[in-house]
């Protein structure tokens, strides 16, 4: 009976992992977002139980709490696949979090490695949060398309793996269970004046890796621009190229582009509305991932992507006119929708201009 329930808690943790590819091929065949929420509440009450059950029955080994930690960083990986897949844009909105959490998960498990040879398991309050804050966000964007949740996870997680780090540069031997960084402290204390001691050759290495990693997050760059913010890219306008700036379409006739002039001086672009000719959207991939191993183009592809709206109009003096501007993956089909809202149709800038172009008949 020992043996068996010394078994629960591993298998709980094992199907846990198992639930990620379930819920990434869920999505592919179509399943609804309650039944995709509903995987991941399973994963969640199993990821609250098998501690619970494990510390009870006394099977609550080192071995236990690490393939723990595992299954959920694997499990959390197919949740992070699924929404990217369900929702193109959502980690675009938050790329900037999202690289974050990345990138500093990534330092913290070569750290680990470099000075334990293992990954951490410390199973802290903060990162208990960051599971829960994260699993409700991630219920709610699947039950009910809302990703309001999604950027308190992440900076959650953020924190979390700062934690993290600080704690595995604290601890010269390798803890599980260390729930605060001032219980880290105190087991660093209690470890300082003991024999034990970390091996020879680790610190050199530590450094290394993490200077390393260091300089790999670094050699990413963000290119997702944030909700309402834009770029002029290039056009007829008297306005540098990369000029950074806001569209305004609260303005029921007219379409503004402010900016920043380099002198500190508001300007403007104003698009009637009622004189656009054309406005089409083009999409570009770029590959600035500086060093970044090729697993992480495929994991951060939503990140590459740049979005331009491209208009064309004619002023009062019936000149054409062309801005090229970038946008985020969100404003280009709001922006778009606004457009062919509020432009006219084709069929009824053809009749004004031959209209306009029609002799006046003579008596």
């Amino acid at each position: 009976m020992k043996v068996h329930k010394a078994s629960i808690p591993w298998l709980m943790a094992g199907g846990r992992a198992l639930l990620g590819p379930v819920l990434v091929l869920g999505e592919r065949c179509g399943w609804s977002g309650f039944a995709l929420a509903s995987l991941v509440i399973t994963a969640l009450l199993s990821d609250i139980f098998d501690g619970i059950l494990a510390r009870r029955w006394r099977c609550d080994t080192a071995g236990v709490r690490l393939f723990d930690s595992m299954a959920d960083t694997g499990f959390y990986l197919c949740v992070a696949i699924t929404l990217w897949l369900r929702f193109p844009l959502i980690w675009q909105e938050n790329a900037i979090l999202l690289g974050a959490v990345f990138w500093l998960e990534a330092l913290r498990f070569g750290l680990d490695f470099a000075k334990y040879g293992k990954p951490a398991s410390y199973h802290s309050y903060l990162a208990k949060t960051w599971g829960l804050v994260m699993a409700l966000a991630v219920i709610a964007s699947f039950a009910s398309a809302s990703n309001a949740c999604l950027p308190i996870a992440l900076a959650l997680g953020v924190a979390s793996n700062l934690e993290g780090l600080a704690m595995s540069l604290m601890l010269p031997l390798w803890r599980k269970d260390v729930k605060t960084l001032a219980a880290a402290w105190r087991i660093r204390s209690d470890m300082t004046g003991s024999p034990m001691r970390p091996s020879p050759g680790r610190g050199p290495a530590t450094v290394v890796t993490a200077v390393l990693l260091a300089l790999l997050a670094g050699a990413t760059q963000a290119l997702a621009l944030d909700h309402n913010q834009a770029v002029y890219i290039g056009g007829s306008a008297a306005v540098g190229s990369d000029t950074p700036g806001a569209l305004d379409t609260t303005s029921p006739t007219t379409l503004f582009f402010r900016y920043r002039n380099p002198d500190g001086t508001a300007g403007q672009i104003g698009i009637d509305y009622a004189a656009i000719r054309n406005a089409y959207m083009a999409n570009e991939a770029t590959h600035h991932l500086g060093v970044a191993p090729a697993i992480a183009v495929g994991l951060l592809a939503a990140r590459r992507h740049r979005h331009f709206v491209t208009i064309t109009w004619a002023d009062p003096a019936d000149i054409a006119q062309v801005a090229e501007i970038e946008v985020s993956g969100h404003d280009q089909t709001s922006l778009m929708a606004v457009l062919r809202a509020r432009m006219r149709p084709p069929c009824e800038r053809m009749r004004t201009q031959c209209a306009q172009s029609r002799p006046t008949p003579t008596r």
